[in-house]
């Protein structure tokens, strides 16, 4: 049961983290890119740290497709992740993000007493 609700956290986290942040990354430039950014980190920690490499694969693939949606052109031309320098910002220091949160070591996350 643990694992089913950690499923549908992760996943939820993903898609929100990508539409929250798809949206606020120009709010306050460049302080709206970094806070998103920061929030991606946080989310792809916890995805790991709750369940290790199935949860932060989970989280990186929905957060990829949600943010490659949100990229795309809409009906009208117009687009929500701009390319330009701020959008180029947000995009490859999320990515970076979720590396980073990959290359974590273990007993960070879990400690000692806990095997992984």
């Amino acid at each position: 049961m643990k694992d089913s609700v950690g499923y549908v956290v992760v996943s939820l986290a993903g898609l929100l983290t990508a539409t929250v942040g798809a949206v606020a990354y120009r709010s306050l430039a460049p302080w709206g890119a970094v806070m998103a950014i920061l929030m991606v980190l946080a989310a792809a920690i916890f995805a790991r740290a709750w369940l290790s490499w199935t949860g932060l694969g989970l989280y990186a693939g929905l957060w990829g497709m949600a943010t490659l949606v949100w990229s795309l052109n809409g009906p009208g031309g117009s687009v929500l992740i701009a390319q330009d320098p701020l959008g180029i910002t947000w995009l490859g220091g999320a990515a970076v993000a979720i590396v980073i949160a990959a290359v974590i070591p273990v007993k960070l996350l879990v400690g000692d007493d806990v095997t992984p």
